[in-house]
């Protein structure tokens, strides 16, 4: 005897915008550079452009803008306020932070 059953699955399906792997490289250079970190928190236009151990860092114009609006004296000051101007840019509706960015975040903390 052949049976069929038939399951409803609802899944809920929300927009969520990619997540930058190009700041996210720049958090990873800065944790294992004290020397980039450095140039980092002191000039980020200028870190971007040198980028690090010769690789660029390819940063959207908004990223770019978002990078260089952070400020902080730590690269855990940093991250926060990165995080900060990230939650701030996400509607209500999607979530303030990327599992990726939260893990960037988190291992710098």
């Amino acid at each position: 005897m052949i049976t069929s059953q038939l399951f409803e699955h609802r899944v809920a399906h929300r927009s969520i915008r990619p997540t930058s792997t190009e700041i996210n490289r720049l958090l990873a250079a800065a944790t294992v550079s004290r020397q980039f970190c450095a140039l980092l928190l002191r000039d980020p236009a200028r870190a971007i452009a040198q980028g690090f151990a010769g690789e660029r860092f390819s940063l959207s114009a908004d990223e770019y803008d978002l990078v260089l609006s952070a400020h902080g004296s730590s690269l855990s000051e940093f991250a926060r306020q990165l995080c900060k101007h990230l939650s701030g840019q996400t509607p209500a509706a999607e979530p303030a932070l990327s599992e990726n960015y939260q893990g960037a975040y988190l291992a710098i903390i």
